[in-house]
């Protein structure tokens, strides 16, 4: 592993700073950032993945949170959870009218537009740096 300098752990905080800065509300009653994840997964996950299961492997987590938050999500009402005919002891989840209604104000939709203000060719190189720092830290 590289010494890394001081400009680029200053980076690198920097970048960990911006991506909690999406996540402005950290109440009790508020949705978390895994939550949040959570919620984008089963909007758009098919029914066979629609499980905790599924959203542990999307995650990288294992089934305990995965579990925790699916929970919370249904007892918030933002997901409704039904018998799984092929395995009952995995139930699977959809997303509800009022978990659909809140992922249209997602803060993720700010980091997105604040991306859309950028410049193309500013884009293209965050993509590609973006894409370059996942594969080293994921290889």
């Amino acid at each position: 592993m590289i010494n890394p300098s001081r400009a680029d752990m200053g980076l690198s905080l920097l970048l960990e700073q911006t991506a909690r800065s999406i996540y402005d509300k950290r109440g009790p009653a508020d949705i978390h950032p895994g939550q949040w994840s959570a919620l984008r997964y089963f909007a758009r996950a098919n029914r066979k993945a629609r499980t905790v299961a599924g959203l542990a492997t999307f995650l990288g987590v294992t089934r305990g949170p995965a579990s925790r938050a699916t929970t919370s999500l249904v007892k918030q009402g933002f997901l409704s959870s039904e018998v799984n005919e092929q395995d009952r002891r995995s139930p699977l989840f959809t997303i509800t009218e009022k978990g659909d209604n809140v992922l249209k104000d997602a803060p993720i939709i700010r980091l997105a537009s604040a991306i859309s203000a950028m410049e193309r060719k500013q884009r293209m190189d965050l993509a590609e740096s973006l894409e370059q720092l996942y594969s080293s830290l994921n290889s």
